[in-house]
Order: C-alpha cells, then sequence, then structure tokens
C-alpha cells in the first residue's frame, strides 16, 4: 500500500509540476504574442487577456448613480486586477465616488485615476465629436494595456473570466453592427490594429460609420476568426423593452447588458428612488447594490479616505 501510495504521490507531483510550467509560460501575456494562427473560437488554454477594467470619461468632473452602479456591478462580479478610469478632469469627491472607494477598500480592488487627454485628431484629420474622441480613446487604451473596455452604463452580471481567453472578444448581434459598449482584448490582438487603421477613412459625419460599421463590415465580415464573436449575452442589443418596460425579464444568461441611459424611456433614478421602481431595471440594480457582496450603506457617505 505504502509502494502505491508513493507511486500516485510521483505521478501527482509531475502532473503538478506540469501544469505549473504550463501556467507560467502561457498565463502571463507576453510582449511579443503572434496571433497569426490564434483560434479564436476555441481560445487559449489559459487566459490571456489582464483582468484590467477601463472606464473613459471625458469631460465630466462628478460620477453619477449609473456609472457607480456600473462600477459597482464590475468591483462586486469581475473583481478586477485593477480599475481604471481614463478621465481629462479631476473627479470631485462626491457621494458616489466616495462609495466606490469604500467598495474598493472592501475588496481590496485597486481603482486608479489615470489623465488622459482627449484624442483631438485621427491620422491628421479632427475628431468631429466628445464621442469619435471617445470612441478612438478606447481602441488605443486596450492596445496599450489590454484588458476589458466598458461604458458607464454597462452592468456586469456575470463574470468574464471566460472571455479572456481570446485574442478579442466583441459584442455582435445577428444582423447588426458590433457593439463597442463592451470591448474585451489582448493588446496586441490583430482586430484593435486593423479597427484603428479603418480611420483613415474617417467619415465624421457618420455617428456610428468608423466606431461599428467600417469594422463589422470591413474586418470581422471579412475576417471572421480575427475575433471571438458573442451574438447576444453581452446585452448590447437594444433591450429597452426589457429593461424599462416589462418586470419578469429573465436576465439570468446575461454576463452584461448595456443600460441605454440616455435613451427614453429610461428613469432617472438614484438610490433613494429605485426601491420604487418595478421593472426590470429596478430588480438588477437592487440586486447588485444590496444582494450581492459585500454590501454598502448607500444612503449614508463613507467616510473619506486617501488613495
Amino acid at each position: 500500500m505504502r509502494m502505491l501510495f508513493m507511486v500516485k504521490l510521483f505521478y501527482f507531483l509531475i502532473l503538478f509540476v506540469t501544469i505549473s510550467v504550463l501556467y507560467w509560460l502561457f498565463y502571463e501575456p507576453k510582449e511579443d504574442f503572434n496571433f497569426d494562427y490564434f483560434d479564436n473560437q476555441e481560445g487559449h488554454f489559459f487566459p490571456i487577456v489582464p483582468n484590467l477594467v477601463h472606464y473613459v470619461i471625458f469631460d465630466l468632473v462628478s460620477i453619477d448613480f449609473t456609472t457607480f452602479l456600473s462600477m459597482t456591478s464590475v468591483i462586486k462580479i469581475q473583481q478586477p486586477d485593477h480599475l481604471w478610469i481614463h478621465c481629462n478632469q479631476i473627479l470631485q469627491e462626491n457621494h458616489y465616488y466616495s462609495l466606490i472607494k469604500a467598495l474598493a477598500n472592501l475588496t481590496k480592488t485597486k481603482v486608479s485615476l489615470h489623465h488622459f487627454n482627449p484624442p483631438t485628431h485621427v491620422f491628421g484629420q479632427p475628431l468631429s465629436s466628445i464621442y469619435h474622441r471617445s470612441d478612438v480613446a478606447r481602441i488605443a487604451i486596450l492596445s496599450e494595456h489590454g484588458g476589458i473596455y466598458l461604458d458607464t452604463d454597462m452592468l456586469v452580471l456575470k463574470p468574464l473570466d471566460k472571455f479572456l481567453h481570446y485574442e478579442m472578444v466583441v459584442a455582435w448581434p445577428y444582423n447588426d453592427f458590433l457593439g463597442n459598449q463592451i470591448l474585451i482584448g489582448h493588446k496586441e490582438a490583430r482586430f484593435l490594429k486593423l479597427w484603428l487603421q479603418g480611420y483613415r477613412v474617417y467619415k465624421p459625419r457618420m455617428w456610428y460609420y468608423n466606431a461599428g460599421q467600417f469594422p463589422t463590415e470591413q474586418i470581422l465580415l471579412k475576417l471572421p476568426n480575427i475575433a471571438h464573436r458573442e451574438p447576444e449575452k453581452l446585452g448590447v442589443h437594444n433591450l429597452i423593452n426589457e429593461l424599462y418596460e416589462r418586470n419578469d425579464w429573465d436576465w439570468g444568461d446575461y454576463y452584461a447588458i448595456h443600460l441605454l441611459s440616455r435613451h427614453p424611456p429610461a428613469p432617472v433614478l438614484n438610490e433613494k428612488t429605485l426601491d420604487k421602481y418595478n421593472m426590470t431595471f429596478g430588480a438588477i440594480a437592487r440586486w447588485l447594490l444590496f444582494k450581492v457582496a459585500p454590501s454598502l450603506d448607500i444612503t449614508s457617505i463613507p467616510v473619506k479616505w486617501s488613495s
């Protein structure tokens, strides 16, 4: 029996060492990662995209309730190694910002502000709006750091870890353009490079040409293996009816949802009025704030602390 035990232990140690070596070799994204023959349908055995979350906030000096809810979902559900807020203004220490910092303290999550001036030109051409500047900025940020980009009205409902095994993940509904409200990718992703190059033909008067139409028609349809397609469960398609006009929608299979918070009939809510809102969005928000640990008393301002 002792001999059998020793043999089993020996094989276990060999297996453990082998897995450890493979983990060390492949877990950390390498600077010279070559994706020429990468399979974005199967993905890598180990995660190759860092668990970093990026927000871009331009020309605002404070965090509103929707942004607070989005960041809360990230800290509680995704539990990133680092949450980055790329902004060109100094964010005021308002109620919601203080809550985010308190939640980050509880979860030991790194939250950092990164001063980032909005790009004004792309390939020598002036960008026509702050929205187009944000479109270019998110490509540039992912190309430098890799990770997960989120709009401030995206909610994370389930961990996105399964998507960190791919070179690039796009939320691309059927019969539609990709949604750039959520992007997940390695900093060397081929798709990011081609997407940025597409701005050489910049169409300033077309709101979603370079951000959605071009990368869909000229990259994804022609090179379908260049990114992993998620057509539904990242929630970038129009969910206004499900979120704001129904209270029986089953959202349990979704990894994320786009709130379309600037589009009617999306309500203007806060932590004091949320409990009376009985549509699906209200249920999701209350679940994130009060049922997913750790919980905070969001009606009182936390003690201010220095970063």
